[in-house]
């Protein structure tokens, strides 16, 4: 299975990219995340055979039906299956569009937009936002938030996230703020004009969980995202940062 621990370099060139355009501040969306994933037709559940710990769940939707394989935490990539009325089989369906989501779960759809999550997080939960027309990702990123997506809404064809986002550093700031925060910015893991943290802000995480000053650090800020019917992505705001021990 795989693990998303850390956001990937060719995506957070992109979240880089992007976190150069101008912040703002946005009213905050009402609704949590649960209410605001578009409601299935149906979902099934098949095994692959009698005495098989794998399941096939189907999700059904009026104009698609994804198609997951799962086997505990561990997951096959997904599939996009066009017909609605496919039958739930344990056999491939041809002609489906298959996703990069290995280890991923299907969390929900909004519009023409997916969500899957990492099946078996450790620290921050990878997460992609999928078109559902292309198959394509349009969002590849990580979250500190339990639900993943603290809000979500659509309007005019744009889809607007807010999360905490949560980035597994290779590094402790505990240990070494300055030098930990260099190798991100390095890495493009956060965003340039950043500046350091001071190592206080992991004080407190690091005491409530008796971790040793050398454990890796998590760092976190809360921030919304807007995805537009063209699959553009826009950074609209962003929160002060925080620290968290990896477990």
């Amino acid at each position: 299975m795989i693990k998303r621990n850390a956001i990937g370099l060719k995506f957070a060139a992109r979240w880089a990219a992007a976190l150069s355009l101008s912040l703002c501040v946005i009213p905050p969306v009402l609704a949590q995340t649960p209410d605001q994933f578009d409601k299935p037709m149906s979902v099934q559940t098949v095994k692959p055979k009698p005495d098989d710990d794998a399941e096939i769940r189907c999700t059904y939707f009026p104009d698609l039906m994804i198609r997951e394989t799962q086997d505990g935490p561990s997951s096959e990539n997904a599939e996009i299956v066009r017909d609605a009325k496919a039958a739930c089989t344990a056999s491939p369906v041809a002609g489906a569009t298959v996703l990069d989501t290995n280890g991923m779960t299907l969390e929900g759809r909004r519009g023409m937009f997916l969500l899957f999550s990492d099946l078996d997080p450790h620290g921050a939960t990878g997460f992609v936002i999928i078109d559902a027309r292309s198959g394509k990702i349009l969002l590849r990123d990580a979250a500190l938030s339990n639900p993943v997506l603290q809000n979500l809404a659509l309007a005019n064809g744009t889809l607007r996230l807010r999360y905490k986002r949560g980035i597994n550093a290779p590094c402790s700031l505990m240990a070494d703020a300055q030098k930990c925060w260099a190798e991100l910015v390095k890495e493009k893991l956060v965003p340039s004009d950043l500046k350091a943290p001071s190592a206080q802000i992991c004080a407190e995480a690091y005491k409530r969980d008796k971790a040793p000053r050398d454990n890796p650090s998590i760092v976190a800020y809360a921030t919304e995202v807007a995805i537009d019917a063209a699959g553009g992505t826009k950074v609209l705001s962003r929160g002060a940062l925080e620290c968290d021990s990896l477990p």
